[in-house]
C-alpha cells in the first residue's frame, strides 16, 4: 500500500516539474519578447526565478527550440560582461498582404517586424482566381527576392476592399474587384501555405497600422478614415476594433448627410463615397494640386470636400467621441490644406472636437495593419511553442 502511494505521489511529482519547467519557459520567452536584449540576471529579477532555473531554461530555449539567441554582451557595472538575450527574429517570417482595387502590395518581415522584402503591383482585377493566384504568387516572390525559406512562414495577415467575416476569414464583397462575393481567402491562403492567416478589412488593417506605426500610435479611441477608389472606415474602441454585429461598422461609405436624399439608391456606393471618393471629379490628388496652385475651381472643390468630411466627423464623434481621426487613403496627400477646414467644420458641429490627423504611413498603412495582424498571430503560436515539452 505504501509503495503504491509512493509511486502515484512520485508520478504527480514528475508531471508537476514538467508542467513547472514549461510555465518558466513561457513567462521568460515573453519577458525577453518584450525587453530584450535582456541579460540572464535582469531575467531572473523580472521573472522572479532562481538564476539557476533561468540559465536551464535559457539554455532550452537557445539549444533546443531555437526561439531565443544570444545577441553579443552587455556592460557590466561589475565583474564579467553578461550574455545578453533577445528573440531569435528569423525563426520564422510573416506576411503582409494589401489587396487594393487597382495595387496589390505584399511585404515579408521577421517576428520583430523588420520588413525584408517588398513587392507592389498593378491588381489583376479581371477575375476572382486572377487575384488569388496573384496574391499565392506574390508571396512567393518575396520570399525569393529576400533569400528565405518559404517553408518557415509563420502567419499572414490581409487585407481585403470590402466587408469581411473576420472569423471565417471570408470577404462576403468587395464591390471593386470583379467576382469577389464571398470568398473563403483565409482558406485558400492556409491551405496553399500551411500557415495561420487573418482576413479583414483593409480600413481596419489601416487602423491597425496606424496605432502600431503611424498618427494613431498608442491611442485606444479613434477612426480612421480611407479615402482611394472607396470610401470605409476602421474604428478603435478601448483599444480594440470595432467590427459590428454584422461585420458592418466602419462603412460610411453609406452615411447619408442630406435627409433629401434618403430614397436615391446609389448603388453599391452610398451617399458619402459618391461625393468624396476618388472616382468624383478629377481625382483627388490633381484638386489638391491645382487648388496649392490658386485655380479658383479647386480651392471651392477643397471647400466642398471639406464641408462633406466635417460633417461626416461631426456625426462620428457625436457617437463615439474619439481621441483622433485619421485621415488615409489618397487624402494622406493633402496635409494641412484639407485638415483645417475640416476641423473648422468638425467645432460648428460639436464642442468636442476630435484631434484631426492625416496617416503617418500614407500608402503603407493597410500594409503595416496586416503585418502587425500577422506579427498577433505569430505571438500566440510562439507563446505555444514556448510551452510544449522538449
Amino acid at each position: 500500500m505504501v509503495s503504491s502511494s509512493t509511486q502515484r505521489f512520485d508520478g504527480h511529482a514528475g508531471t508537476g516539474a514538467i508542467n513547472a519547467r514549461l510555465v518558466h519557459r513561457q513567462r521568460i520567452f515573453d519577458v525577453v519578447r518584450r525587453f530584450g536584449p535582456i541579460s540572464r540576471a535582469e531575467l531572473a529579477k523580472r521573472t522572479r526565478l532562481s538564476p539557476p532555473t533561468v540559465s536551464a531554461v535559457v539554455e532550452d530555449l537557445v539549444r533546443g527550440v531555437h526561439l531565443l539567441r544570444e545577441v553579443g554582451v552587455g556592460v557590466a557595472h561589475r565583474g564579467r560582461p553578461p550574455m545578453m538575450l533577445s528573440t531569435n527574429a528569423e525563426y520564422g517570417f510573416l506576411v503582409g498582404v494589401d489587396i487594393g482595387s487597382q495595387t496589390l502590395r505584399v511585404a515579408l518581415a521577421d517576428l520583430e517586424g523588420r520588413v525584408l522584402a517588398r513587392l507592389r503591383a498593378k491588381t489583376d482585377a479581371e477575375s476572382r482566381e486572377g487575384v488569388l493566384l496573384q496574391i499565392e504568387r506574390s508571396i512567393e516572390r518575396v520570399f525569393a527576392d529576400a533569400d528565405r525559406d518559404l517553408s518557415k512562414l509563420f502567419a499572414v495577415g490581409v487585407g481585403a476592399p470590402g466587408m469581411t467575416n473576420v472569423n471565417e476569414g471570408r470577404v462576403i464583397e468587395a464591390a471593386h474587384l470583379r467576382g469577389w462575393v464571398d470568398v473563403p481567402l483565409r482558406d485558400r491562403l492556409q491551405g496553399r501555405f500551411s500557415a495561420p492567416v487573418r482576413v479583414d478589412n483593409d480600413a481596419n488593417m489601416a487602423a491597425l497600422g496606424e496605432r502600431w506605426q503611424g498618427s494613431a500610435r498608442d491611442i485606444d479611441d479613434f477612426v480612421f478614415i480611407a479615402i482611394g477608389a472607396g470610401v470605409g472606415a476602421g474604428v478603435v474602441v478601448g483599444g480594440r476594433l470595432h467590427r459590428g454585429h454584422h461585420w458592418y461598422a466602419g462603412e460610411v461609405s453609406r452615411m447619408n448627410l442630406d435627409y433629401r436624399d434618403w430614397q436615391v439608391d446609389f448603388g453599391q456606393s452610398g451617399y458619402l463615397e459618391q461625393r468624396v471618393g476618388a472616382g468624383g471629379p478629377g481625382g483627388w490628388k490633381a484638386v489638391f494640386d491645382d487648388a496649392a496652385r490658386g485655380d479658383a475651381a479647386a480651392t471651392a472643390m477643397v471647400e466642398e470636400l471639406a464641408i462633406y468630411l466635417g460633417t461626416a466627423v461631426g456625426n462620428i464623434t457625436t457617437v463615439l467621441d474619439p481621441a483622433m481621426v485619421v485621415f488615409g487613403g489618397g487624402l494622406s496627400h493633402a496635409g494641412a490644406s484639407l485638415i483645417e477646414p475640416v476641423r473648422r467644420v468638425v467645432a460648428r458641429i460639436v464642442p468636442n472636437v476630435p484631434a484631426i490627423k492625416i496617416s503617418a504611413l500614407g500608402d503603407d498603412a493597410q500594409l503595416m495593419g496586416a503585418l502587425y495582424s500577422a506579427l498577433e498571430l505569430a505571438e500566440a503560436r510562439l507563446f505555444a511553442i514556448a510551452g510544449q515539452g522538449p
